[in-house]
């Protein structure tokens, strides 16, 4: 199964650690990770355009802690939630607020 990381990059000194750590757990569990802190880009959008596209071809989603304070990581999420894909990971409650 293809799995997508998503957490928070903005604001997160952590963020590659956080990241690298997710990768290593699903890698070792026989999971095809989709990383997006190996994107590059040159903007903000460009980040958020490679996330999702990077999204689109996974079959599940895995969510970092703290991921609900990143809108892109919101964005990632409601996408993955709107197509039923399989979420897991630091799960909230279905009452996050995505603005």
């Amino acid at each position: 199964m293809r799995v997508y990381i998503a957490g928070a990059i903005t604001n997160n000194e952590n963020y590659v650690e956080q990241f690298e750590a997710a990768e290593k757990k699903l890698t070792e569990k026989y999971y095809e990770v989709v990383n997006p802190i190996r994107n590059e880009g040159n903007s903000y959008k460009e980040y958020i355009d490679k996330g999702i596209a990077g999204l689109m071809s996974c079959e599940a989603i895995y969510l970092l802690e703290g991921w609900t304070e990143s809108k892109g990581a919101r964005l990632e999420y409601l996408y993955a939630k709107t197509v039923g894909m399989p979420i897991f990971g630091a799960v909230q409650p279905a009452d996050i607020k995505f603005i």
